[in-house]
């Protein structure tokens, strides 16, 4: 998305003061922090004296000598934390100048990072938050090495913060730090990929993540290691010398140091810089602390807020325009088919459709009552079903049969208005509907475009007995409760699917023509057979007869269907401005990904782009995920040459990425797709998914 990145560099306050000269503004803020009241003068002595001695260690991390504080400026120092903090800077833009591209700061960009920010504490805020790190537990201080180091309560001495434009796109960032850090909870529930929402009194924003560790995965200079700060933390001191460079002053500190890092939007950031600026050290870490003030502050902070929000609409707005929904009477190119046999029919046709699509605007608009939509539905699908009986064409006949099932097949899409009973029914009576034309088709093979016909009315079959039931998947039925039990049986899907597959395997070429003429609804049967297909796959192993043609009749569709040309076809489509469904770009982007059609990375390029214009459910981002993942499956069976240990990484980095998505698609999507999700990932991965994946982190002998 953004063809660049700017690094900055936080540097502390270069005015290094003798550790002597620290007494007065440490003597000071234990005196605003009352610790003398709440501790008592034995108690507030010993954490004065652990107090020094943490800032001694301090000093030492930083490299604050004798000949850096009488250079009054002008000499830098050199101690372990610039060195760390200056080689993490350096790793970036190393990265950033990579040739070829490095493909895990490629996706920081594809998700929307402009700026990267670094920094350590300086001298003033470290003693603050010592004071008041002291004041919780005194112990904390007798520790004065550990205290900085991994694990140790003062986990942001060192932070890093990613900036990026618009609200939308710090979930893309969070999942892509993933590569460069490792962090606790990345998975949970309640958390976007391992990050959590921090929103101050005074209206500070933003994501954080705590207790991160530099460790990037795909990197071979890095091998894996536990990060287990050795038992005598002095011996950090030890371990740099003065000729090295970014790559082994990284390698040798990573283990010792938490990170915390932070993920703004452009607004958050420019609030944040502000505040920081103008407040921080009176309002936040020192005295004067005045409620009016903090009130102004946070007011400032929801306005900028809103107008980040109106930013990012019309963003979205902007380019959503070449999205707008359209009504869409079905996948059968109606007026070229009643041209090739030579029928008046269309008027009446379009006339039918633009009936229904009347209706289902003043139902959105609340014109009309859902009852009343429904009973006049009804009444305009009888009338369609006369005019058909009246036809002595039979291929007429069925094309409006057809349009009288697809009536129903749109009211068993309209979960907004109606609740599950009712959308059963409507599923149910569209089902019945299609297998009663399909079975009329496949008996009478006579019928002009009778096969076409059929694989469209199939293809409506097929996705009605996925989304309101588990389509090609065959679980054991205990799994299900008896409200999300599934309308179609997987032997009827199956048998429907056989039949499609077959005939779009023997199809003619001019049906082929007659069908790709609207290239939307051809790249659409074919995504979704194929997607059928890969269903039955992963799950089926049985080498039975029944088995064997049915892999010879995939293996046949794809070979004739899911090709280069297909892709081509689906760029042109975009092209053209007629795809109107983001969810349906993701899908296929996943289709071309699973057939190593497209690279993953590519595809995740493409997918980022499009977040920009529509919300994308977890469930489609969820199949990217699991196509990338069985894509390095088939690379690692594949390419002898690719590094193992880059595959693992990015294996196990989709895998988490997938158990965050099950989180999400189980609280916010339907049953029938959050068990079929699981059941994908549980087949591909052999691992399990539980609902309770966080439960063994947390101690056994903790009550509440």
């Amino acid at each position: 998305m953004h063809s660049y990145i700017n690094l900055y560099h936080f540097k502390p306050n270069p005015e290094y003061k003798p550790l002597e000269m620290l007494l007065p503004f440490i003597d000071q803020t234990m005196k605003e922090q009352r610790v003398l009241q709440r501790l008592g003068r034995t108690e507030t002595d010993r954490l004065h004296a652990n107090l020094m001695r943490c800032m001694e260690v301090y000093y030492k991390l930083v490299g604050i000598d004798d000949e850096v504080i009488s250079a009054e400026g002008a000499v830098r120092p050199q101690g372990i934390l610039p060195r760390y903090t200056e080689s993490l800077l350096n790793y970036f833009r190393q990265l950033d100048y990579a040739v070829p591209v490095n493909e895990e700061i490629a996706t920081l960009k594809y998700s929307g990072v402009e700026t990267i920010k670094l920094r350590y504490k300086y001298t003033d805020s470290v003693i603050k938050k010592l004071v008041k790190l002291g004041l919780r537990d005194p112990k904390l201080l007798e520790d004065p090495i550990g205290i900085f180091l991994k694990g140790g309560a003062l986990h942001d001495l060192i932070g890093i913060l990613f900036v990026c434009s618009y609200p939308y796109e710090k979930e893309w960032v969070a999942r892509a730090l993933y590569n460069f850090f490792t962090f606790e909870h990345r998975t949970d529930d309640h958390l976007i990929y391992g990050f959590y929402t921090v929103e101050k009194k005074s209206g500070y924003r933003g994501l954080h993540c705590d207790h991160t560790l530099f460790n990037p995965r795909f990197d071979a200079s890095f091998p894996y290691s536990s990060d287990t700060v050795p038992g005598d933390p002095d011996s950090l001191f030890k371990l740099l010398d003065p000729q090295d460079g970014t790559n082994e002053i990284l390698l040798k500190l990573k283990g010792y140091f938490n990170i915390e890092i932070q993920l703004h939007t452009t607004f958050e950031n420019l609030w944040s810089t502000m505040e920081h600026t103008n407040n921080y050290n009176i309002q936040a870490k020192g005295i004067g602390r005045s409620s009016k003030i903090t009130v102004q502050w946070k007011l400032l902070s929801d306005t900028m807020k809103s107008l980040e929000e109106q930013f990012e609409q019309l963003q979205v707005d902007t380019e959503q325009a070449r999205f707008e929904t359209q009504h869409h009477g079905g996948y059968v190119p109606v007026k070229a088919f009643f041209e090739s046999i030579g029928s008046d029919a269309h008027p009446h046709y379009a006339a039918c459709t633009k009936k229904v699509e009347e209706l289902e605007e003043l139902l959105i608009s609340h014109e009309i009552s859902r009852q009343d939509y429904v009973c006049q539905l009804r009444e305009e699908i009888a009338r369609i079903d006369d005019f058909s009986d009246r036809q002595s064409n039979q291929t007429i006949k069925i094309i409006f049969r057809i349009q009288s099932a697809f009536v129903y097949y749109g009211l068993a899409n309209q979960g907004k208005y109606f609740n599950t009973y009712d959308i059963r029914q409507f599923v149910k009576e569209a089902l019945k509907r299609y297998s009663e034309i399909s079975t009329f088709l496949s008996s009478n093979q006579h019928i002009e475009r009778g096969n076409l016909l059929n694989i469209v009315s199939i293809f409506r079959y097929l996705y009605l007995g996925q989304k309101y039931g588990m389509g090609m998947l065959n679980p054991p039925k205990e799994i299900f409760s008896e409200d999300i039990d599934p309308i179609v049986s997987y032997e009827k899907v199956l048998s429907f699917f056989e039949t499609g597959i077959t005939l779009l395997n023997t199809m003619k070429d001019e049906d082929i023509e007659l069908l790709a003429r609207d290239d939307d609804a051809f790249i659409k049967i074919m995504y979704h057979y194929d997607l059928m297909a890969r269903e039955w796959e992963l799950f089926e192993n049985e080498d039975s007869l029944r088995n064997i043609q049915i892999r010879e009749a995939i293996n046949q569709f794809r070979k004739r269907f899911i090709t280069v040309k297909l892709h081509e076809q689906f760029n042109q489509l975009l092209e053209s401005n007629k795809v109107k469904n983001i969810g349906f770009v993701v899908k296929f982007y996943t289709t071309l990904v699973w057939h190593g059609l497209l690279r993953p990375i590519d595809a995740l390029r493409q997918i980022i782009k499009y977040s920009a214009y529509d919300k994308i459910k977890a469930s489609e981002l969820f199949y990217y995920e699991l196509s990338a993942y069985r894509s390095l499956i088939v690379q690692h069976a594949e390419v002898i040459d690719e590094d193992p240990a880059d595959i693992s990484h990015l294996k196990n980095y989709h895998k988490k990425n997938m158990i965050r998505l099950l989180f999400r698609i189980r609280r916010n999507e339907s049953a029938y797709k959050f068990y079929e999700t699981k059941l994908y990932f549980e087949q591909l991965t052999q691992s399990t998914f539980r609902i309770d994946h966080f439960s063994g982190t947390l101690s056994t002998g903790d009550t509440l």
